[in-house]
């Protein structure tokens, strides 16, 4: 949606874009496998925003190697 002021120029541009993703996930059992998962899905999201939000990524990145690291949890395996 774009307004104009009376001059006939923009003063605002909005979009809407549907970034909703479902699927069924397997995920290992413990509180480090849920919490992995769910940051890999906010990387997800956020990446279709990584123009605007670049650094978030990497943050998300590093969280998922910290928990990773700590609870040798790999996520390839099952």
């Amino acid at each position: 949606m774009i307004r104009r002021n009376s001059r006939g120029e923009i003063i605002e541009s909005r979009r809407t874009v549907d970034t909703r993703v479902s699927g069924e996930l397997l995920v290992g059992a413990g509180w480090e496998a849920i919490a992995h998962t769910e940051l890999r899905r906010l990387a997800l999201s956020i990446g279709i925003y990584q123009k605007q939000l670049g650094r978030a990524i990497e943050a998300l990145d590093s969280a998922c190697k910290a928990i990773s690291d700590s609870a040798e949890y790999d996520d390839e395996k099952p």
